[in-house]
């Protein structure tokens, strides 16, 4: 068999959620796939990180619902086959892949001593390879008999043959006069009273139920030839209202003669022309040239002196003015004004040309008016900006009447406006043509929206299904009595196979059996056991120790329970051969007050239940306990080096700003197995990065420095315990490491910080200065006394 492909999710963005806000995964990993969740992941983070946070995302899925105390989170899920996630597509995507989370919620929903006063807790059914073929048998019967509402099966054929046999005669009749009352009301009550279906007249003065029968027969024939669709309707509703419209006068449909204009315009503008005797200075400006043609009628046999500057004249300046402009160029300038009125009027012409409006026009053809206005008015204005592109051309060469100019070629669109001129004169003799017809078109109109109510009418009614109903049921009358038994006895023998079936496949006790062998194997509990108590359809579980209920049961005994439960359910999962979708398991932090012993063996419960079957798509595993990290590294996992991903959650703080970042895991807390070098690695941070910029450091640090107390002791215990193993508490021999205060100083800040003995220490802030003088006075003496030892820790935490 081919080997099913595997759906992972791939990576997480969440924009909030609880403690997240606005993380992004490209961000932080990057784009590159080799950074994408893996077959097997492991998430480690200190309490309150936002570990459980994260698994209620995956829970949200695996319900099909946002969490109640989340209900506006907004999170993208990334899955392996490029589809996605989010809060609006849980219902849909929760029946896509199967997640079974492990988390505080499951343990709430499930499991009664944190919720049920009577410590019971919700049991489960084991459906193991032994009941596989019973599972498939009461799936076959439901599905042969069905269900009503689904309209299918045996249920369904029986509700059909009963309903008809108790019906018979009287549901006939009944069916009959049902039909009859709604086409007599169809009828009466609204065709005849609305004068858009029906006008009395000589030859027809009303209208009644055989009117309404006759037209229905002839429609059933064909019924999409008599529809209509609002739009119709509406059109012709507007023509039955409509009263004879004034006849419209055609257009003088005549070619524009823009091509005389343009030929003019350009023999203007290239007609070449010079002064007899040219004023240099004039044609070089032909600014100046245009202010002295101006002041000649200022001052030409009226001033002997300047009107501009008050010097006199000179006597020969109107010989030279004159030489200068020339008849020539005056006739020019003359016939370009003449030009530029005559291309104005033109202008102006076509922008009052058309001056009939849609009003004009019946409502059939104002549509088609309106088409042909917008294009009248785009082509208008065209014609309008090549008679300016003349007129400009016109007055560039009056301002230089001695310089020819060029004109640009202009695309005629005479033939355009003739033909649309040609197109409204076609749409006015069609209206003019209607105001003939009018009372035709109007008693057609009305027959269309008659009938077409009709064919409404019968398709709201469903006529032809209760014409047909009431000729099948005359004819099945004499069948439907033995079709209904043998249904309903068929029906009992089904239903009689079922409920052996299902008693024989509902066994909760063995539910409570797996999960009593998981704490008695792996945890060695003979003492607690969960107990199925009740019949099948009420039963119950219970905790016991020594065949007494439990009470009272500490926080570890509650982890070990909680967890055995989950894993026998995962474990009937997982072998269930009827589970055609392989399963995404997330367990939150299952470690809970309990020893190394019992650590170790919740370690073995995964890796032989899940991990070394290896018949999940993808698993995720988070602990805040170091030690519980440590046995997650020899986890089996598919011999792929890429199939096993390692992260860290932590919370980071920048000023007021509080965010959890999932972030890959450092490479010692990967690659050892011991908690001494993750503490050494804490306090060396902060050994390093007072030497950086202090404010930005504080700025942005959440945790550590409130963890650093805890680290320091953890730390200097171990430390002191291998050099100096001669006391129980090995931080008696602080003044054998460290001289002078040094060991006061250090012992104040491992006990007063990292415990609350005087409550007044909770109120205050931390001294961080004085955390990192300690820090700095560690590493250096450490470095001092034992200089091999310090280069091998730095060396494993870089």
């Amino acid at each position: 068999m081919e080997e099913k492909t595997l759906l992972m999710i791939t990576k997480i963005d969440i924009t909030k959620f609880g403690l997240f806000n606005d993380f992004e995964w490209d961000k932080t990993f990057g784009k590159d796939t080799n950074s994408f969740f893996k077959k097997v992941n492991v998430i480690y983070g200190r309490n309150y990180s936002g570990k459980t946070t994260l698994a209620r995302v995956l829970r949200c899925i695996e319900k099909g619902e946002l969490n109640k105390n989340y209900i506006d989170g907004n999170f993208v899920v990334s899955l392996s086959d490029g589809t996605n996630i989010s809060p609006s597509t849980l219902l849909i995507s929760s029946t896509k892949i199967q997640l079974r989370v492990y988390n505080s919620d499951f343990i709430k929903d499930n499991l009664g001593w944190l919720q049920n006063e009577d410590g019971s807790i919700v049991p489960f059914t084991i459906l193991g390879e032994r009941n596989v073929e019973i599972d498939k048998k009461i799936k076959e019967i439901e599905e042969k008999i069905g269900k009503v509402e689904e309209t299918k099966g045996l249920q369904f054929e029986y509700k059909e043959s009963e309903n008809s046999y108790f019906a018979n005669q009287k549901k006939i009749n009944q069916k009959k006069a049902d039909l009859e009352l709604k086409l007599k009301v169809k009828a009466n009550d609204k065709i005849k009273v609305n004068s858009n279906f029906f006008i009395a007249t000589t030859l027809k003065k009303t209208y009644q139920i055989n009117d309404i029968k006759e037209e229905i027969t002839k429609i059933t024939a064909n019924p999409e030839k008599y529809f209509l669709s609002e739009n119709q309707k509406e059109d012709k509703i507007k023509l039955l209202k409509e009263q004879p419209l004034d006849d419209i006068k055609e257009l003088p449909a005549s070619k524009p003669v823009f091509s005389n204009y343009f030929a003019t315009t350009k023999e203007l503008l290239s007609k070449k022309i010079k002064p007899s005797k040219a004023i240099a200075e004039l044609i070089e400006d032909s600014l100046l040239q245009e202010w002295v043609r101006e002041g000649i009628d200022r001052h030409k046999n009226k001033r002997t002196t300047c009107g501009f500057c008050g010097n006199s004249l000179p006597k020969d300046i109107w010989e030279n003015i004159d030489a200068h402009f020339s008849k020539e160029s005056e006739d020019l300038r003359k016939n370009i004004k003449e030009q530029i009125q005559i291309l104005q009027k033109v202008k102006q012409n076509i922008n009052e040309f058309l001056k009939i409006s849609r009003e004009n026009f019946y409502s059939g053809l104002q549509k088609t008016f309106d088409k042909d206005l917008a294009e009248w008015i785009k082509l208008r204005n065209k014609y309008a900006t090549n008679i300016d592109e003349l007129i400009f051309g016109l007055n560039e060469r009056l301002k230089n009447i001695f310089n020819q100019q060029t004109l640009i070629e202009i695309t005629d669109i005479s033939d355009d406006i003739l033909h649309l001129l040609q197109e409204f004169n076609k749409l006015i003799k069609e209206s003019n043509k209607k105001t003939t017809s009018l009372a035709k078109d109007q008693e057609r109109a009305r027959n269309d929206l008659r009938l077409a109510e009709i064919v409404d009418f019968i398709k709201i009614i469903d006529y032809k299904k209760k014409t047909d109903e009431i000729k099948s049921l005359e004819k099945e009358v004499a069948e439907l009595e033995k079709t209904k038994n043998l249904k309903q006895s068929e029906i009992d023998r089904l239903s009689e196979q079922r409920r052996e079936l299902e008693a024989k496949a509902q066994d909760e006790s063995r539910g409570a059996e797996l999960v009593n062998e998981h704490l008695s194997k792996f945890f060695g509990h003979d003492e607690l056991k969960l107990v199925a108590e009740g019949e099948k359809t009420n039963m119950k579980f219970k905790i016991t120790r020594e065949k007494a209920d439990a009470k009272n049961l500490n926080e570890g005994e509650c982890s070990l329970i909680s967890f055995c439960y989950f894993i026998a359910k995962m474990q009937d999962e997982l072998n269930a051969e009827t589970n055609n979708k392989k399963l995404i398991i997330y367990i939150d932090d299952p470690i809970s007050s309990l020893d190394s012993n019992h650590i170790f063996f919740m370690f073995s419960l995964i890796d032989s239940i899940i991990a070394k079957p290896n018949k999940y798509d993808q698993l995720f595993i988070s602990t805040h306990n170091l030690e519980f990290l440590k046995f997650l590294k020899q986890l089996t996992v598919p011999d792929n080096k890429n199939n096993i991903g390692h992260f860290l959650i932590e919370r980071r703080k920048k000023k007021t700003d509080k965010r959890v970042f999932l972030v890959p895991m450092p490479h010692h807390l990967k690659k050892y197995v011991t908690e001494f070098n993750y503490l050494f690695s804490e306090i060396y941070k902060i050994y390093k990065e007072t030497k950086g910029d202090r404010k930005t450091i504080l700025e942005n640090t959440y945790n550590q420095f409130y963890n650093l107390p805890n680290n320091i002791r953890k730390f200097l215990e171990c430390y002191l315990f291998y050099k100096y193993p001669n006391t129980s508490n090995p931080l008696e021999n602080l003044d054998k490491l460290f001289d002078g205060h040094i060991p006061s100083l250090v012992n104040r800040i491992v006990n007063e910080y990292s415990h609350l003995t005087y409550i007044d220490r909770g109120w205050k802030p931390i001294d961080v200065e004085e955390m990192e003088e300690c820090a700095g006075i560690i590493i250096e003496k450490i470095k001092e006394r034992d200089k091999d030892q310090f280069e091998a820790l730095v060396a494993s935490i870089s």
